[in-house]
């Protein structure tokens, strides 16, 4: 790529001279200007100690943002920059608040540069105000130190420290008429992926004669210390100090002079600055300047009282005198490597060694987590008091691996050719013959975080990607992802007892109080899809679905198992005793999870066997034919409006219930678990309707396979949850703890 010397605007390598002013361009980063093949760069905005600054217009969307591209020279060329980097990604995507700049996507070009990508917004920083105006009014320094106080808190709450609050850091966006308003702070985390030599990571600083971080760092982060949001505190205090008294407090000629001040030497009365300040302002302000963190202000909020009641002559509260304490918690995991959650938030990756060190976590009870491929999920309740806690977490291995649902920074491409989807008994009413074909489309990673609702609906309905969607509907080539495995919100009700089914002989044998009940779909015809939704779920398109028989839930853990003892098949559940090769007790009425499609042909095989007729897995027509109510088409299962308790979802760090806990949940036929428990697979390979925005490249040597229906573990509500016609595809030899099964029957083979 190159840019105009004169501009910045950003242009292909091809480009010798700036169409606009006929200044010659530079090359400046290897490829193109186009980042994940929908991120226009179009011209540089700032460069700082780790990287690069464009501002960038989404190809399809048309929107605008700012991305900063982590260089790894700037920052030690650190082999493990991009895994903590994505780990940091993620933390800061989660901070959602006016006053801080929101983080909406996150990638690897060429898999050496990370960049971020963030909402974009225009102003002029905090140290720009400063350079004009050099001092400031205690109430005006007060609404700005409020509005960054209100951010920070926000990241504090969720147990995240910034590490580098500096007025560089804070924009004060244009047009404004309150500082609560205009505030941004921007790079949450991102000081923590810098590696290296302390003093060598501020020399990118110096060399562009920008003011950097050291004036504003605290004296725990000069000597390598925990950091909590205390550190933070030390920064914003330091940044106050330097709005009423027109410079830092701690000068010095080299930065190590300046670290020795920061270690050693007590602040200057604002009287050797020649500033008059009343007595209670400056206590205050003085008081976010300790040395120790146990003597410094305790929290944000504390902060902004303190000063409130100093700026209004009044005492100080007292109950700022008795803070929230916070401290580390440290985690030890077993396997190392693993993912670990803090209150269902992503806080990263266990290191080599098996720590993970989470900074500033606020006393009170918290909900950990930890997850590792091939290993069951660890959970536990862990009381903080203030004080630095361990928690070893040793998860149990699982004996059989499979591919998992991929994480928002994976990529799985491939392609799924022409093949047809072998949609038995779906008869399509509409010609599909004039759709085109999309080639030479460009694999796009489009990571998103897991959990929490920090992107845009439409987003989240397309993380995780098995196949590529590329945007054709409007004349332009854009690219979406699909594949987000998750589901809606639901809550515990009582599960009722299996229904005894009579074997073909007549006989009841052990097994049957297992077998599943099957209902009559009458066939007819269903407008499938919906034009309100995701893209792979347009347009809305007329089918014909012959009658056929469907299970009333889905497959259980002990159905499952009398197919497992009765062919002695090899692959067995993962979340099962591998032992005994059976199902956890009480928990034989579950779904069963963990099946490829594979497994599930092979157990309707075996079923087809024992009860004399041929199952099969549903097209994925019939499956949306069923919960849909077949011709009335509503949009769940129980009619056309969202009920949470309809559904079993929202067990982010639960399991699933036994199958038909939910009786308000059943569609009008009486087929239960249709929405939510878990996803389910059909016969049906992954490919856009008829007409629709988008063609699918799929660059594996595996079938890309449909899935409905949701899941337990999706947190979600109202018009962003997940309905009957909610479509994901995956790859067919998935296993997965989000993901089962049921069977139906053809019409006449009841």
């Amino acid at each position: 790529m190159k840019e105009c010397q004169h501009c910045k605007a950003c242009y292909s390598d091809e480009v010798a001279n700036c169409p606009a002013d006929g200044m010659p361009t530079v090359h400046t980063i290897s490829g193109e200007p186009v980042l994940d093949g929908k991120y226009k760069l179009e011209s540089r905005i700032g460069q700082g100690g780790m990287g690069v600054v464009y501002r960038a217009r989404h190809s399809y969307l048309k929107t605008l943002h700012a991305i900063k591209i982590i260089l790894p020279d700037l920052v030690g060329n650190d082999p493990q920059l991009v895994t903590r980097f994505r780990q940091e990604a993620l933390a800061a995507a989660a901070i959602r608040h006016q006053n801080v700049v929101q983080v909406t996507d996150y990638g690897v070009a060429q898999d050496t540069m990370p960049f971020l990508v963030m909402e974009f917004v225009e102003g002029e920083s905090l140290h720009d105000l400063l350079a004009r105006e050099k001092r400031l009014s205690p109430e005006k320094a007060f609404e700005l130190v409020k509005a960054m106080c209100a951010g920070i808190g926000a990241a504090h709450r969720q147990g995240i420290v910034h590490r580098d609050m500096k007025p560089l850091n804070i924009m004060l966006l244009k047009g404004k008429s309150s500082a609560a308003e205009a505030v941004k702070i921007l790079d949450f985390g991102l000081a923590k992926i810098k590696s290296g030599e302390l003093l060598g990571s501020f020399i990118q600083a110096q060399t562009t004669g920008l003011m950097g971080s050291p004036y504003y760092m605290a004296p725990e982060q000069w000597s390598d210390e925990d950091l909590g949001p205390q550190s933070d505190i030390y920064s914003i205090g330091v940044m106050l100090y330097q709005m009423l008294a027109g410079d830092v407090p701690f000068k010095g000629s080299s930065i190590p002079a300046i670290m020795q001040k920061h270690l050693n030497e007590p602040p200057p009365p604002f009287s050797e600055k020649g500033v008059s300040i009343p007595p209670a302002i400056e206590k205050t302000v003085l008081r976010t300047l300790a040395k120790k963190t146990s003597e410094r202000t305790q929290t944000v909020e504390q902060f902004v009282a303190e000063y409130e009641a100093a700026l209004k002559g009044e005492a100080i509260p007292a109950a700022t005198q008795t803070a929230l304490p916070s401290a580390p918690l440290k985690v030890l995991t077993n396997p190392p490597k693993s993912s670990v959650y803090l209150n269902d938030v992503s806080v990263g990756e266990s290191r080599d060694d098996g720590w993970l060190l989470l900074e500033g976590v606020q006393s009170g009870q918290h909900l950990l987590r930890v997850n590792h491929s091939g290993y069951r999920e660890w959970s536990e309740s862990v009381v903080c008091d203030g004080n630095p806690r361990e928690v070893v977490a040793r998860l149990e291995p699982a004996e059989a691996t499979s591919p998992e649902i991929p994480k928002p920074d994976e990529t799985l491409g491939g392609s799924t050719g022409d093949a047809a989807a072998g949609q038995t008994n779906v008869t399509p009413v509409e010609n599909t013959a004039g759709i085109q074909s999309i080639h030479q489309q460009s694999a796009v990673s489009q990571p998103i975080p897991q959990k929490r609702g920090f992107f845009s609906p439409l987003t989240l309905a397309l993380i995780g990607i098995f196949g590529l969607l590329v945007l054709t509907g409007i004349g332009t080539v854009g690219a979406y992802v699909f594949g987000a495995f998750d589901g809606l919100l639901g809550r515990n009700e009582p599960s009722p007892t299996a229904t005894p089914v009579q074997s073909p002989t007549g006989q009841t044998t052990g097994q049957d109080r297992f077998q599943n009940e099957l209902i009559r779909i009458e066939g007819g015809t269903l407008k499938m899809g919906r034009n309100d939704g995701t893209p792979f779920e347009k347009p809305e398109h007329e089918v014909k679905v012959e009658s056929f028989s469907m299970d009333k839930t889905e497959v259980t853990n002990a159905e499952y198992y009398a197919f497992i003892t009765e062919t002695d098949y090899p692959q067995i559940p993962v979340d099962w005793v591998a032992m005994s090769k059976k199902p956890v007790a009480g928990k034989e009425l579950m779904p069963v999870r963990y099946v490829s499609i594979e497994d599930a042909e092979a157990f309707a095989k075996w079923r087809s066997e024992r009860d004399g007729k041929q199952y099969r897995l549903p097209t994925e027509a019939e499956w949306e034919f069923a919960a849909r109510n077949g011709s009335e088409g509503t949009l769940y299962p129980w009619g056309d409006e969202h009920r949470a308790e309809c559904a079993v979802v929202g067990k982010l760090a639960a399991t699933p219930e036994k199958v038909g806990s939910k009786e308000c949940g059943a569609t009008k036929s009486g087929i239960q678990d249709l929405v939510g428990n878990v996803f389910e697979w059909t016969s049906s390979e992954a490919k856009p309707y008829p007409g629709g925005p988008v063609a699918i490249q799929n660059r594996s040597d595996k079938r890309l396979m449909i899935i409905r229906g949701g899941s337990a573990f999706r947190d979600q509500n109202g018009k962003n949850s997940e309905t009957s016609t909610f479509r994901l595809g995956v790859q067919e030899d998935l296993r997965d703890n989000r993901l089962g099964f049921r069977l139906v029957t053809s019409d006449g083979n009841r």
